[in-house]
């Protein structure tokens, strides 16, 4: 499984090691932040909807090709939501992932049926539905 390995720099910048050939590293400058900005970027936040991005839409692409669509063009965009418990701590509640595919309507059996399994999540979305509410907004945009 993979391994991702952080270092910190100096007071203003942080080494992620990615390991994947793709994004072999990351590094975040906050050298230009002021402290009150620095403290608004919600990093984690930020990077926990990337990973549920590059996974969601990654099955989605890998499921439509197995069927025999050719994907013309995908957007998406990921939205986390907290709630305060009851002993004040904050944390996550629901994850909203949108998804707008652009298929050719000829395929848009293929997608239909790829959206009910797509439903269900990814492997890192469904994986986080233990947690939080997930939700799914699935369009196909024909082209």
């Amino acid at each position: 499984m993979p391994t991702v390995t952080f270092e910190r720099l100096d007071e203003n910048r942080d080494l992620f090691r990615v390991g994947a050939k793709a994004v072999p590293e990351i590094i975040m400058d906050f050298s230009k932040l002021t402290p009150e900005e620095r403290g608004q970027e919600h990093m984690g936040a930020r990077l926990l909807c990337v990973a549920a991005l590059s996974c969601y839409t990654g099955t989605f692409v890998n499921a439509l090709q197995r069927h025999g669509a050719q994907v013309k063009s995908m957007t998406a965009s990921a939205t986390l939501s907290k709630e305060k418990d009851e002993v004040n701590r904050t944390r996550y509640t629901t994850l909203d992932i949108s998804v707008e595919v652009g298929l050719e309507e000829k395929n848009r059996t293929i997608f239909e049926t790829v959206k009910d399994s797509m439903l269900n999540g990814s492997l890192l979305t469904y994986s986080l539905e233990e947690g939080m509410a997930v939700s799914y907004d699935l369009k196909m945009n024909a082209v």
